[in-house]
């Protein structure tokens, strides 16, 4: 549920090392001239340039060699560019499939060629099953939530503590990981004992449409007090709606880029918060996982969830490494 669709499907071999015999290395997990790790990623937004990156970095430290592919969240174009990296004998493939059902028989056509497979990013169903995959590492979405919940209890409990405060909600729930980001938002609320009226609630989660989604809210809703949004897309367009509006209304946001980094340090004041999904911990996870299960066979834990990055308009710090991290 990030940012822009990237068009470029062909696979492209990073430069990591030379290509040694290679032979078991009990101790590493590795074999000595380095994995050939396949990576597809849906997409080439600000969060999978982050995977990439930390991949390459992990990878090359092992003198091994990483081919990447992009599916465009595209089962179809997924599977092609599976059987690219099968047919071109990579030793692992990360993997954030396009879809649950729809990535099954992708899925299976890896791990039949004998090849480790760990499902990184969003795993639901088929992608969390042993038989399937060898590994998981994602993000957990509840706590993307409740991290940002938790900055919007303490900006409504410094502004106007026991006020009812009224939030509109821009969603992604056509994602059933943007279902558990909404739930921990709301969970921190409610367990800080703020006072709340959802007065709407509505899909928005690319940012156009959900520029003139906001937009709309903000005109059939005068009086709201706040917009939280599920994703990248909802974020940027909760906060150029606002923006457009000529309003001052706090906007609480998910995921982060650049875009939304530069909001979050916007004089407008208008982003308070967002909470990003962290890419690097992510892909060097996902190959710790591949490498463990291509020596030995066995991850423990078979399942690993990550905590989120709380990106605090009044605490930068976060927000300020994110900016030079990705200029």
């Amino acid at each position: 549920m990030t940012g822009t669709l990237a068009v470029a499907t062909a696979l492209v071999v990073s430069a990591c090392s030379g290509t040694a015999a290679a032979s078991d290395d009990s101790t590493s997990g590795a074999k000595s001239g380095g994995l050939k790790v396949g990576l597809i990623m849906l997409q080439g937004d600000t969060y999978f340039q982050g995977i990439q990156t930390g991949l390459e970095a992990a990878v090359k430290a092992d003198g091994g060699t990483v081919t990447t592919g992009l599916s465009n969240n595209d089962p179809a174009t997924e599977a092609q560019v599976a059987q690219n990296m099968i047919q071109a004998k990579v030793d692992a493939i990360l993997m954030q499939p396009a879809g649950d059902a729809a990535s099954l028989a992708t899925m299976k056509s890896i791990t039949d060629a004998g090849i480790t497979l760990i499902c990184y990013g969003n795993c639901l169903g088929n992608s969390t099953d042993p038989a399937v995959v060898k590994g998981v590492i994602q993000t957990d979405n509840t706590a993307l939530g409740t991290g940002t919940g938790n900055v919007a209890v303490k900006y409504f409990q410094d502004k106007d503590a026991g006020k009812t405060v009224k939030i509109a909600i821009l969603n992604c729930d056509i994602a059933s990981a943007c279902k558990l980001r909404k739930a921990g938002f709301k969970k921190a609320l409610s367990d800080a004992g703020v006072k709340v009226t959802y007065v709407t609630d509505q899909e928005g989660y690319l940012a156009d449409k959900a520029t003139a989604v906001a937009t709309d809210i903000l005109t059939a809703h005068p009086d709201v007090d706040a917009i939280w949004a599920s994703n990248d897309g909802g974020t940027v367009g909760a906060t150029l709606g606002v923006k457009q509006a000529g309003k001052s209304i706090p906007v609480f946001g998910t995921d982060i880029s650049t875009q939304i980094a530069g909001f979050l340090v916007d004089s407008d004041n208008i982003l308070q918060v967002s909470t990003g999904q962290d890419p690097v911990k992510t892909a060097q996870g996902a190959y710790e996982m591949a490498k463990t299960a291509h020596s030995r066979g066995t991850n423990s834990p078979f399942s690993v969830q990550l905590p989120g990055v709380v990106y605090d308009r009044s605490a930068p710090d976060n927000i300020n490494k994110f900016i030079a991290d990705n200029k």
